[in-house]
């Protein structure tokens, strides 16, 4: 009997210790998915708190809603990258994966992908995947939906003036500069166009200055195509529409929340921005008030130079202690039901394929002039600034020294000069460090 009782109090003690042991594991396993969202805003809270709700209940895990305002976000991803902090799934700009790549805190997701490209849309296979392979040499991101920019206009200030605009006809850079001037009026308090001033500013000129090389913006060597009286005269046009007052003073210090209240407001007449900004056009105007016009055509070659991007990205972070289960979480967001949700919601177009017929995307539909200019053979994607770190470049230096020309400080050549050519030496250096690379090419869909 002792010996019985000798036997089960050790193997209840080895089953004891063996539950202890086990313990932290199954903590570990259970322990929740961390998410970081860089764009916070009520709704995009809201939804993606419904939508964890939904995936803990299909799945049993757990995820943890954490944001930080874009503004800091750079700044914040940087702290917790250099202290291995990430969370396992967070939002990513592409404008960052430079640094990011260069630093390991981004997982490769080509294995996770696998075979199933073919779900997705050919804007994100051929124009984000096909850019970041080029870059970084892997895939780094899932879109969180597709965004091209395109010209918001006034329709009810446009017919006013007397000017007759076609989205499916489109127009060129000079009837578009022709359009703002016409809709500057100082005595009704209309301005032409929200000009952008702050951060971000450097971008729609980037992609106008790149209008006159075919949407390159270096030579092979790295050398940067915009040092010449050339670009120096489009840069002076551009920033002539801030000067001639086509625009208020204050849009000198404007960013992007400034100037689509100011264009739904009613005091600025245009506005170049991403298709994300339909949703709050539909929310705040009425249908009469606004129409969307495509991206104006290179007054040199007729093509249409694009962005096509998506605003943000999904990313799975090294910190990440369970990146098998954030890959399904992003499995989960980017399933088309729940993705189509969240682009309705943000104004952006989905990345799967499997989007059946909704009104939303069709010829008729708020989005159709977004739509319409991924159909065109006319479209160019131009490069990107570069495959290196320009971080801190686009969060400071780039639009600063437009502002130091816009306030008499500087010389147009200086100002432009100075970022070019920052971003000529980046370029070549990283050239030299990477053997075999090349510059970026332009690309279309066609």
């Amino acid at each position: 009997m002792k010996g019985k009782l000798k036997l089960f109090m050790v193997c209840t003690l080895m089953a004891v210790m063996t539950t202890l042991v086990a313990a932290p594991s199954a903590e570990k396993q259970n322990e929740p998915l961390r998410f970081i969202d860089v764009s916070p805003s009520p709704t995009r809270q809201e939804y993606f708190t419904k939508t964890f709700e939904k995936f803990k209940q299909e799945t049993g895990i757990s995820v943890v809603y954490e944001s930080v305002p874009w503004d800091d976000a750079a700044n914040k991803l940087t702290v917790l990258g250099a202290s291995n902090q990430l969370p396992d799934v967070m939002t990513t700009w592409a404008g960052w994966l430079g640094q990011f790549t260069e630093a390991g805190w981004v997982v490769p997701l080509s294995d996770y992908i696998g075979n199933t490209t073919s779900e997705y849309a050919s804007t994100v296979t051929q124009l984000v995947w096909k850019a970041e392979k080029e870059l970084y040499g892997n895939i780094y991101t899932i879109p969180d939906g597709m965004m091209v920019k395109g010209v918001f206009v006034r329709k009810d200030w446009a017919k006013d003036a007397g000017l007759q605009l076609d989205p499916k006809k489109g127009w060129t850079y000079a009837e578009y500069f022709d359009a703002v001037y016409k809709l500057t009026d100082p005595a009704k308090n209309h301005y032409g166009t929200s000009f952008r001033g702050s951060r971000g500013a450097f971008d729609p000129l980037f992609v106008y200055l790149e209008s006159l090389h075919g949407g390159s913006a270096y030579a092979p060597d790295g050398s940067t195509l915009f040092a010449n009286q050339e670009a120096v005269d489009a840069y002076k046009k551009w920033m002539g529409l801030y000067l001639d007052g086509c625009a208020p003073k204050d849009a000198i210090n404007w960013g992007f929340v400034e100037m689509v209240d100011n264009f739904c407001g009613g005091l600025t007449g245009t506005l170049i921005n991403d298709s994300e900004v339909a949703a709050t056009c539909l929310a705040n105007m009425q249908d009469d008030q606004w129409m969307v016009m495509p991206m104006p055509k290179s007054d040199k070659d007729g093509k249409i130079y694009n962005t096509v991007n998506s605003p943000y990205a999904y990313s799975i972070s090294s910190s990440s202690k369970n990146k098998d289960a954030a890959w399904k979480l992003i499995e989960f967001l980017t399933r088309p039901d729940n993705n189509i949700e969240y682009c309705k919601l943000t104004g952006l177009i989905p990345i799967k394929t499997a989007v059946g017929n909704d009104p939303y995307y069709g010829p008729n539909g708020p989005y159709a002039a977004f739509v319409q200019q991924l159909n065109d053979p006319a479209m160019v994607v131009p490069v990107a600034f570069g495959p290196f770190n320009y971080t801190d470049m686009h969060q400071g230096m780039m639009h600063e020294e437009m502002q130091k020309y816009l306030l008499g400080k500087q010389s147009a050549q200086t100002s432009l000069f100075n970022v070019v050519k920052e971003l000529e030496k980046r370029m070549k250096v990283y050239l030299a460090e990477n053997p075999g690379s090349e510059v970026e090419q332009p690309k279309g869909l066609m």
